[in-house]
């Protein structure tokens, strides 16, 4: 009986701490599973939102300095055929029915007036609160209005009124780089866990015994006589 409790005593501690490493190991698989699965929902939300805006926004390369605008025309249309664009539009999956096209011209760095057409951003469109239409229409699409604007050096022919190229940086980093980095720690969490990450050694062939000379007619006559 005592050799039994003996035993007992021995096991049921090392029963205890595998099954509290499997509950762990359980815990955490979800835990990271959560974050890699969160992450990549989280690309698939956040970069045509916000990250492909901003790196269309960068790739324009707006003029830091900015320039003096003034609204020509403002054109108020109707149908899909007519407003194949529009300065600001709530919203960029759906097309519009009704839009407004305001058409500017600025003067940069005291050269000449150019012509332009004035949009709230570079994809001329958003989602509030970041975009609202009714305000930037009732700022600057009344004929006469004066502002600041920021003119594109790959497009002379686009003006927006803000731009911060530090912002559009900042958004790129916190919708691509915070989400890439969560998931790529889940993910080497998870292959850590349950999969061998090493890389497998070669095996090398194995050594074939020296070869052992032929000896000649000559020579075995002469072992013989030895």
């Amino acid at each position: 009986m005592r050799g039994g409790s003996s035993e007992r005593l021995v096991v049921r501690p090392s029963r205890r701490r595998g099954e509290t490493r499997a509950k762990l190991t359980r815990y955490i698989t979800v835990i990271l599973a959560t974050l890699l699965g969160g992450g990549g929902s989280a690309l698939l939300f956040l970069v045509p939102l916000y990250a492909d805006p901003a790196l269309s926004a960068l790739a324009a390369d707006f003029d830091p300095v900015p320039a003096e605008c003034v609204t020509e025309r403002r054109d108020d249309r109707l149908g899909l055929d007519n407003c194949t664009w529009a300065s600001c539009r709530e919203g960029c999956t759906s097309d519009a029915y009704k839009c407004t096209q305001l058409h500017v011209k600025y003067k940069a760095h005291s050269e000449d007036w150019r012509p332009a057409v004035l949009f709230v951003n570079i994809k001329g469109c958003g989602y509030p609160p970041a975009v609202d239409c009714e305000n930037f229409t009732t700022s600057y699409g009344y004929v006469g209005a004066k502002y600041p604007c920021f003119w594109s050096r790959a497009d002379t022919s686009v003006v927006v009124p803000r731009w911060s190229r530090g912002e559009q940086v900042a958004t790129v980093t916190r919708t691509l780089a915070v989400p890439l980095f969560l998931s790529g720690c889940a993910g080497i969490g998870l292959c850590a866990l349950h999969c061998e990450c090493k890389p497998r050694r070669r095996r090398r062939p194995p050594r074939r015994p020296p070869r052992l000379p032929t000896l000649s007619p000559d020579d075995t006559s002469v072992y013989r006589l030895a």
